[in-house]
């Protein structure tokens, strides 16, 4: 089969591999659609999360087939394997855990201890073994979940990063009736202001330098689009909600897009991380304690594909337009150096069948 497969920094090719029948407790699925993340540009920009050395769970190096954010159609069937039959189509939530860990069993799977590598690699397939960036792909049964009916391969790789910021609004607390600021607009921001709509939020401020990424904003239906760079963001929030935003979401993960989270919030609202970040700098007596902010982390999602999947099915018209371009196999490379270059992509489709 074709496969999508990094070496190392800035060494991507596309090769002809052999795909094993899958173990009992697996399903083999032929890939539909594959999504682009911007951690897919870190992996080969820097080589970013990959195991130089044989990851503790998986037992992989590099080589590694790509992709973490995707779908596809059951083709085979493991011997253990019960909730699954071929046909189906099933979105792939792409993390990797022991299951017999701490956390793994009280449900912190994505915080599983077994998982963490020396070098860095992490817990995901794309990374730490081998992803759906290929025609076809072995996956757990754990790991599958059935696409609601009705819902298409694209919104069901659309998935695993709404379930992000889907971990994000929950550990946020939101309510309905909060006002909140989404800073930074792409895929991961776009999509929290999507679920913050959805979850009752009368007000959603999105913020970003980019135009073209505050134009996709507009596009999505939100008004209230600002770009920091031409507008005081922290004094038009607070002409409309004086006391400021009960929850911001942090989806820039850059200082700036940290400090304006801060600058928005209310006394004693939330500030949610959703973003990886680069190191931050804060005064925490004088701009959290004296504040009276929460300040709340996330790390990928646990829990929640069943629940994402049934909210983008009953808001398909919402979450089509974040697809933006879709490229064969033979032009992924082309694909992951757009996210750099072009503002106006925000999910860039791998369709193994073009």
């Amino acid at each position: 089969m074709k496969a999508v497969r990094i070496y190392g920094q800035e060494d991507v090719r596309v090769e002809d591999v052999a795909i094993a029948d899958p173990k009992p407790n697996q399903v083999q699925i032929k890939v539909k659609d594959c999504g682009i993340c911007g951690s897919d540009l870190h992996a080969y920009s820097a080589a970013w999360g990959l195991p130089t050395q044989p990851h503790p769970l998986t037992g992989k190096t590099v080589p590694i087939t790509l992709g973490h954010e995707f779908s596809g159609e059951v083709v085979k069937v493991g011997s253990a394997v019960t909730d699954f039959k071929v046909g189906d189509g099933i979105a792939v939530e792409p993390l990797i855990a022991c299951g017999k860990c701490a956390n793994c069993r009280s449900g912190n799977y994505n915080f599983c201890d077994k998982v963490v590598a020396e070098d860095g690699a992490g817990n995901f397939l794309g990374f730490s073994d081998d992803g759906g960036m290929a025609e076809y792909a072995n996956i757990d049964d754990v790991f599958a979940h059935h696409l609601p009916e009705g819902l298409d391969y694209e919104l069901g790789a659309i998935c695993e990063p709404t379930s992000v910021s889907f971990e994000g609004i929950k550990r946020s607390g939101l309510r309905v009736g909060q006002n909140v600021a989404v800073l930074g607009a792409g895929p991961i921001g776009l999509t929290t202001a999507i679920l913050a709509r959805i979850a009752g939020a009368p007000r959603v401020y999105i913020s970003d330098v980019s135009d073209v990424r505050l134009d996709k904003a507009r596009e999505l239906g939100f008004t209230d689009v600002l770009n920091p760079t031409k507008e005081d963001v922290n004094a038009i929030i607070r002409k409309d909600c004086p006391d400021g935003v009960d929850v911001s979401f942090e989806c820039g993960g850059v200082q700036a897009t940290f400090d304006t989270a801060l600058q928005v919030t209310r006394r004693n609202g939330t500030v949610q991380l959703v973003a990886l970040s680069k190191p931050l700098n804060v005064n925490f007596t004088d701009d959290v304690i004296m504040q009276g902010f929460t300040i709340t982390t996330t790390l990928a999602y646990e829990n929640c594909f069943d629940t994402v999947l049934g909210i983008i099915a009953a808001n398909q018209d919402q979450f089509k337009p974040l697809v933006t371009k879709k490229l064969g196999l033979d032009d992924a490379i082309e694909g992951i150096k757009a996210l750099a270059t072009d503002k106006s992509q925000v999910k860039v489709m791998i369709d193994p069948e073009l």
